[in-house]
């Protein structure tokens, strides 16, 4: 298993180093696209702590009755 894993690994640096040219471009849309997906997940992960913090405050500062 470990060696599986070692090889994997060097297998994946082999081919993120061979790198060949595309000889394209990138739409101009596609930072626009970038841009919001970006903010999109910053928005949705603060929501996400808000609803977790305020569950996690309720459970720890339930009233005794």
């Amino acid at each position: 298993m470990y060696k599986f894993q070692i090889l994997s690994i060097v297998l994946l640096a082999l081919f993120g180093i061979h790198v060949q040219s595309a000889y394209a471009y990138v739409d101009p849309g596609t930072g626009s696209m970038v841009i919001q997906v970006l903010i999109g997940t910053l928005v949705g992960l603060g929501i996400a702590i808000k609803v977790y913090w305020y569950k996690l405050k309720e459970k720890f500062m339930r009233k005794k009755e």
